[in-house]
């Protein structure tokens, strides 16, 4: 992982150089992009290099400028510019010294994921932010079992998990995120059962999600991202259940909605669905969140504090092309392939069918255009890794932290990476929020749904388009 993080972070790193003994064979399932039959060294490099990025190659030593990041050794090289990396289990951090790495450490990938993330951290600081690019000198960590910050693991968490089913549990949204969050249980052994992968994204996989999606390669631009990431995926014992469109389109009601859009309007139409258990990640700038949604009507839920985004009518769409007059109707023609006569009879009769539908999706784009943000590939994997934990803990029925049974919410930023604000912590339902309101119905069937799930097995078969609010 810490390999894909870097290999994905162009304009920040030159190249990667990966010093690996040869011929040690794969353990499980450790580089998606490279063929399963490789030995580890030359999956690494060519696991790297199917993402197009940053040039990455094998090499014998490390050269006295780079930046040597040595994982899970407990050899001292002499380097001026050495860090030593160690995650097991549910555990992963980072030092100046090498981290002792217990013999029953476990196959589960949460904790290097975790300790991968906290590594590419510390290069982009360095480049980016040099300012804040003195990390802490002695060990620091994270332990996703109890989401806090420690230098060691837990010490009761277990390190296998013996065939949880996950039948009944879907994702909502496959990008840099949700993309994480499906590559984390496609490592872990132990799962099974049936996983759908929703997402309506029309481009597909794009350019620049290469800088922070782990599952996709540069092979993949063009394609439906959920396609391909269960194709990637195929080789775990989780059956993937690929759909390329918005969730909240497909009128399914799972037992564990997992929600990794990235819109407050998404969000709201997810929370919509009421299903007994949900969980919802988000980054923004260099911090990563998790929310464990509920319970309903006390924590908060995925619309809470998450205001829809304006949205603009299809009358408005069309008054504004009727007042850029002759202009404004043939630059729409051009745009959408179609005759002006064509444009000028929607715009007099306003008639639906399939042009117009095409010509308010190019107004909508025009009205409403996509926001560039700043992203970078260590959060959404450090919020992709969070979600997995937190969806495999729901599953064996763990709290957040195992102190606070009534934490639902846990963020973790980067700029300060042992900062007291890295936390669990209570949400509470905002009092604004029309979805979980005492007075909408909805609350009760929520409530009904989520006792049920509870009171027998924790997911439930996933509903039909009926079973609605």
């Amino acid at each position: 992982m810490l390999i894909n993080l870097l290999a994905r972070a162009d304009g920040v790193i030159q190249a990667v150089h990966v010093v690996c003994p040869p011929d040690v064979p794969m353990a499980g399932r450790v580089v998606p992009l490279a063929r399963r039959d490789l030995p580890l060294d030359q999956a690494l490099v060519r696991g790297g290099q199917a993402i197009g990025a940053v040039p990455v190659s094998s090499a014998r030593t490390a050269a006295p400028a780079d930046t040597l990041i040595v994982i899970g050794s407990q050899r001292r090289d002499a380097h001026p510019n050495l860090r030593f990396v160690a995650g097991y289990g549910w555990w992963g951090g980072v030092s100046n010294h090498p981290i002792p790495v217990r013999e029953a450490s476990g196959p589960l990938p949460f904790g290097p994921y975790v300790a991968a993330a906290l590594a590419a951290a510390e290069v982009f600081l360095s480049v980016r932010l040099p300012r804040y690019g003195d990390a802490p000198t002695e060990t620091y960590g994270w332990d996703c079992w109890g989401q806090r910050l420690s230098t060691v693991p837990a010490p009761d968490a277990p390190n296998e998990l013996a065939e949880l089913d996950l039948t009944g549990t879907a994702l909502a949204g496959v990008g840099a995120v949700g993309s994480t969050w499906a590559h984390a249980l496609w490592a872990a052994p132990g799962l099974g059962g049936e996983v759908t992968l929703a997402d309506g994204d029309e481009e597909g996989v794009t350019t620049t999600n290469l800088n922070r999606c782990p599952l996709f390669g540069h092979d993949h631009i063009g394609l439906p991202k959920a396609e391909c990431a269960a194709g990637v995926a195929a080789d775990a014992d989780i059956l993937w259940r690929p759909h390329n469109a918005r969730f909240e389109q497909l009128g399914l009601t799972p037992g564990q909605l997992v929600s990794a859009v990235d819109t407050n309007r998404a969000r709201g139409e997810l929370q919509n669905r009421y299903a007994p258990s949900m969980l919802s990640a988000s980054t923004l700038d260099l911090r990563a969140e998790v929310l464990r949604i509920g319970p309903p009507g006390v924590g908060a839920c995925l619309r809470c504090f998450n205001p829809p985004e304006a949205f603009t009518g299809d009358d408005e769409l069309r008054d504004h092309v009727r007042a850029g007059g002759k202009e404004a109707a043939l630059a729409l023609a051009a745009d959408v392939g179609i005759s002006r006569s064509e444009v000028q009879r929607w715009l007099d009769r306003g008639e639906c069918g399939e042009v117009g539908t095409r010509l308010l999706e190019s107004l909508r784009r025009q009205a409403e255009p996509h926001q560039a943000r700043f992203a970078v590939g260590f959060t959404s994997a450090m919020a992709g890794t969070l979600l997995a934990a937190e969806t495999i803990k729901l599953l064996l029925g763990q709290p957040m932290h195992p102190g606070e049974p009534d934490h639902n919410n846990v963020t973790f930023q980067f700029l300060k990476p042992t900062a007291l604000v890295n936390a669990s912590s209570r949400l509470a339902r905002d009092p604004q929020c029309p979805a979980c309101a005492p007075t909408n119905r909805a609350l009760g069937v929520w409530r009904r749904r989520t006792a049920s799930a509870r009171g027998g097995s924790f997911t439930m078969p996933t509903a039909g388009p009926d079973d609605t609010a």
